[in-house]
């Protein structure tokens, strides 16, 4: 992994509830800045991810950018158990949500995310 580029933050313990290969996947295409693709409750979505880890009620989450949803692409917290048949895609993205913020308080653990100096907007 190149430093600066999906740097590991504020690293807490894994509870791994599935196959180990979802939770490096996700870590993958944070590190990578690939987009997922997977389906969420019966439609199929594809996101650019920010942040995996746990919330506050120690649901497992990903932080993410749907960015093939109606309308504008909008961030929202995935729930990963609900998540099925997840790929991770050949297509890259800048992070440059302004609104994405590392020390997020829905997350009590994060195991991997962007990194704010990748988030910033060229001026």
């Amino acid at each position: 992994m190149r430093p600066g580029r999906g740097m590991l933050c504020r690293m807490g313990p894994l509870r791994i509830t599935y196959p180990r290969q979802l939770a490096l996947d996700i870590c993958e295409a944070i590190a990578g800045q690939r987009v997922l693709a997977f389906d969420y409750l019966g439609f199929r979505r594809v996101v650019q991810p920010y942040c995996h880890g746990f919330t506050n009620t120690g649901a497992e989450t990903l932080r993410a950018i749907e960015v093939n949803g109606r309308g504008r692409p909008f961030g929202k917290l995935w729930t990963v158990a609900k998540m099925e048949n997840l790929q991770l895609g050949d297509d890259r993205f800048a992070p440059s949500d302004p609104n994405y913020n590392p020390a997020d308080s829905a997350m009590a653990e994060v195991h991997c995310c962007v990194t704010p100096a990748e988030t910033r907007r060229p001026r």
